[in-house]
């Protein structure tokens, strides 16, 4: 950490390195400890008004945030559905539809935004909040109306941040053939969150004033457990610390999780991480500056990827991008020297969707399995269940990093993929129970494949962050370009430019893992501005 903190320095900020221990108790209060975290950034950044930004390392309590706005939408609607009483209408059917939805699981911007009025938006308790499903044959009005086909019902949330921008008043009334209900949308109370002079924007947004970024092994640093023994006493390793199969007496003697958490694992893990940037920042891995990028079932962005150097333009996408690519053919293009990788797949919190391959290819390139599929009753070692779904995971990702099969190099990951940085389980656990972030996709592909930084979306949407390759084009770090999205989104000349009152504030669903301070350039890796504290 001190070598970083050099390496800090010599690139031109004043970084301070702070131990820190934050409440670790049973309780799901993450967003209240987070807030106290906040509390003392706000301090410093008073104290120091040149404060651009923390890194965080280790696991910390991240921020869960929920929105809900009054979406006005003409499609088909289901009124009760699954339910005696369910009520089907065809498109198109007016409706306003205001329900809360988790918008994002990891919200950097809770801390990142010191001025917001995040404090009064957070909820510790589990909460019902209200949601409105109404039809309106002839259009929805403008403010609300009757409506006599209408659902009202509630969703809960626990340990959260709230956007409410779709407020509303709303009354049944009983008249002699049947129920009304009388709603009023509030659409002048939104957008609470914002400082004042956030509100200002064409379109308001809360505005990050710092960069934090995380640098976090906790939920991927997993090793096959020593303690599962078959019938003539192998483990799930032979002597030579290789995968292999084991058999057991009875299927019922198969364990249900083979891997288990590794302090010292999280630790070289880290180590490596650190290692690995300390060589980038020193110029070790220039011959590696140039783009990848791949893509699967979803629109391409090569074009896009080329506008982040400005000696990329040229470039030919036949050596570059891999368009409709299988698991097989992913899991080579992450060998590939690069130092920007540009992954748009479907994904989850655990992972990324290509296309299926055989089991033959991919294992040819990953080497021998770190994954045992139950069948029968042994454990047999293969990815042939990752090939047929085409699912890339921390299975794969630890086969090849424990294979050595990725050459060595250093990586500034862009995923637009769903939820690829969402931490699994958030909503049920606090960020420091072992079901939290437990094989997360994102920090999996992050440190076992030489990553240094990978941007992300903790959100099914449909959204890439603009200005964001232009920024790096114009060596303003990760960071930097991170907050160029909420600064082109806030000055948005109408709702449409950003997917509309549901789309509006897609910047909040974006977040950074890694280090944040870096450009893709090392000789670039200096503040634009005077230096500032780190």
């Amino acid at each position: 950490m001190r070598r970083y903190c050099d390496d800090l320095a010599a690139d031109g900020w004043r970084p301070r390195l702070m131990a820190a221990q934050v409440y670790a108790g049973t309780a799901h209060q993450d967003g209240c400890t987070l807030l106290a975290m906040r509390r003392f950034l706000q301090a410093v950044s008073k104290a120091d008004a040149s404060l651009a930004g923390a890194v965080l390392v280790g696991s910390f309590p991240e921020a869960m945030l929920v929105r809900s706005c009054n979406w006005r939408r003409n499609d088909e609607a289901v009124l009760f559905a699954g339910t005696p009483r369910q009520q089907r209408f065809p498109w198109p059917a007016p409706q306003l539809r205001t329900q809360a939805e988790l918008v994002a699981v990891r919200c950097e911007l809770v801390l990142c935004d010191l001025d917001g009025n995040w404090e009064e938006r957070y909820l510790q308790p589990r909460t019902p909040l209200p949601s409105l499903l109404a039809l309106f044959p002839g259009g929805v009005p403008a403010h609300g109306g009757l409506s006599a086909a209408f659902e009202i019902a509630s969703t809960t949330f626990e340990d959260f941040f709230y956007v409410n921008d779709g407020q509303y008043m709303a009354r049944v009334i009983q008249t002699p053939t049947g129920e009304l209900l009388d709603v009023k949308t509030l659409d002048d109370r939104r957008d609470e969150e914002c400082a004042p002079h956030d509100l200002a924007a064409p379109n308001p947004l809360a505005q990050p004033d710092i960069v934090v970024s995380r640098i976090n092994a906790r939920g991927v640093a997993l090793s096959p457990r020593s303690d599962i023994r078959g019938a003539s006493g192998e483990g799930l390793l032979d002597a030579d610390g290789t995968p292999q199969r084991v058999s057991f007496a009875r299927r019922e003697d198969l364990p249900r999780e083979t891997f288990v958490f590794d302090s010292a694992l999280e630790r070289r893990l880290l180590l490596e991480y650190f290692d690995r940037n300390h060589r980038y920042r020193k110029g070790a891995m220039t011959g590696q500056h140039r783009p990848a990028g791949i893509s699967y079932a979803l629109r391409d962005g090569f074009q896009e990827v080329l506008g982040a150097a400005q000696n990329w333009s040229d470039a030919s996408p036949d050596d570059l991008y891999i368009r409709q690519a299988n698991l097989a053919d992913y899991t080579e293009w992450l060998t590939y020297p690069a130092v920007l990788r540009d992954i748009r797949a479907h994904s989850y919190e655990w992972g990324s969707d290509f296309g299926r391959c055989r089991t033959e290819d991919l294992e040819k390139a990953t080497g021998p399995a770190w994954y045992w599929l139950p069948r029968g009753t042994e454990l047999i070692p293969t990815l042939s269940r990752f090939a047929r779904s085409g699912r890339a995971n921390f299975y794969l990702y630890r086969s090849l990093w424990a294979n050595g099969r990725l050459p060595d190099g250093a990586s500034v990951y862009y995923h637009t993929g769903c939820d690829s940085i969402s931490p699994g389980n958030a909503e049920t656990h606090p960020y420091n129970h072992p079901a939290y972030s437990w094989m997360q996709g994102a920090e999996s592909l992050l440190f076992y494949c030489n990553g240094l930084a990978l941007v992300g979306r903790s959100k099914v949407f449909y959204d890439a962050p603009r200005g964001f390759y232009d920024a790096l084009a114009q060596g303003k770090t990760i960071g930097e370009a991170w907050r160029e999205y909420f600064r082109i989104e806030s000055q948005a000349a109408g709702w449409r430019e950003v997917g509309g009152d549901i789309g509006r504030k897609r910047s909040y669903f974006w977040s950074i893992l890694g280090d944040w301070t870096l450009t893709l350039r090392p000789s670039n890796n200096r503040p634009l501005s005077a230096p500032s504290s780190g």
